[in-house]
């Protein structure tokens, strides 16, 4: 039994609080690598990514999406989009990939945050805002920010106690709590 792959996923928490020291650009390529290891419908990846750090598009985000100030904190945004003629799993496929970056940001002593609620009104806002200042094709969508950063603190990895509900887990059929 790999404790240590274990132990990641314990770890894996939303840091919304980041120190000011930058996140190399090797640490960055390394958790987008890990990303495109994800899952995918027939090996389609219809994943593409968009590394940000300029400032003032971090600040118009955060203000259009409400949530200050780790989106402008953060020393960089990873924009996790999507090519949805290339799949019709492409949501579920980007999702896995963001799910393994963030994997690997705690496997690298780095923190993230997912940010993003596909067809709402404030994300609308946001993903219309990348199309048009960082030239995001408009057949590719923006199902998420990742931010990413040097946590300020390290929460605590979660425990079953937290976490495990077994009211949650059906065995065979649905209020079967018992494996039989």
């Amino acid at each position: 039994m790999n404790v240590q792959a274990l132990d990641v996923i314990r770890h894996r928490r939303t840091v919304r609080h980041f120190t000011a020291e930058d996140v190399t650009d090797n640490r960055i390529e390394t958790l987008l690598e890990m990303a495109m290891y994800a899952p995918n419908r027939l090996n389609r990846q219809p994943w593409r990514f968009v590394v940000l750090r300029d400032p003032s598009l971090k600040e118009d985000l955060a203000h259009l999406l409400r949530v200050r100030p780790y989106l402008e904190q953060a020393p960089v945004l990873v924009a996790a989009c999507a090519v949805p003629d290339v799949s019709p799993t492409w949501l579920e496929d980007v999702a896995a990939s963001i799910e393994n970056m963030l994997l690997a940001a705690v496997a690298l002593d780095l923190g993230g945050t997912w940010i993003g609620s596909p067809d709402t009104y404030w994300w609308g806002l946001a993903e219309e805002h990348l199309h048009d200042k960082v030239h995001i094709p408009l057949d590719v969508r923006v199902v998420a920010l990742i931010a990413i950063g040097h946590p300020s603190e390290m929460p605590s990895p979660h425990s079953p106690e937290d976490r495990v509900d077994q009211t949650k887990i059906h065995y065979g059929e649905w209020g079967h709590r018992h494996r039989s």
